[in-house]
């Protein structure tokens, strides 16, 4: 779980029901976003926990448009392409737009479906991944409403996330991106 300290108590109840969650975190101001994290241009993500780093780059949005066990597509936003010693990866939802939304660790078979985040980190000899028991939000202040026109497209937001590898170490990751879709 989260556990800033303004809305962890909250965090747990908002667990019950989706719309408590949504009610308590506007109104109280949950998980607000820190403005030193935010780049000028590009993404950037400062991890804590089992491990500390920063992932930064100039931030990337791709299509997949038949992707998927249903072949229903999705959306990647990370901070940048290929191997790197830290990465953010989310996978979003076809049809998602502006606004908060909660993140979590979907079984495979429903990949794309849900938002979801994985965080990678390369030792040098191995890639280790973090993707399990999620808790977070993603929120989007700009994203491309027509997925035919992604080059050019602002987008923008910013996120806060737990989640933890195979071994169940768990990390935290707070960060921000704005760029333009290539």
């Amino acid at each position: 779980m989260l556990q800033t300290k303004p809305g962890y108590l909250k965090f747990q109840a908002l667990l019950i029901g989706s719309t408590l969650m949504t009610l308590s975190i506007s109104d109280q101001g949950f998980a607000q976003f820190d403005t030193s994290i935010a780049p000028d241009v590009g993404f950037k993500a400062v991890i804590s926990g089992s491990y500390q780093g920063v992932a930064s780059g100039a931030g990337v949005l791709v299509l997949l448009p038949d992707a998927g066990s249903a072949k229903q597509g999705y959306f990647f936003l990370a901070d940048d392409r290929g191997l790197r010693p830290h990465g953010v990866t989310f996978v979003l939802p076809r049809g998602i737009s502006q606004g908060r939304h909660e993140l979590t660790s979907p079984s495979p078979l429903l990949i794309g479906t849900v938002p979801s985040v994985r965080i990678d980190r390369d030792t040098g000899t191995a890639i280790i991944a973090s993707d399990r028991n999620t808790s977070g939000f993603i929120e989007l202040t700009a994203f491309p409403a027509d997925e035919s026109r992604l080059a050019g497209s602002d987008v923008t937001g910013h996120f806060e996330l737990e989640t933890e590898n195979a071994s169940g170490q768990k990390i935290n990751v707070k960060g921000a991106f704005s760029f333009r879709a290539d």
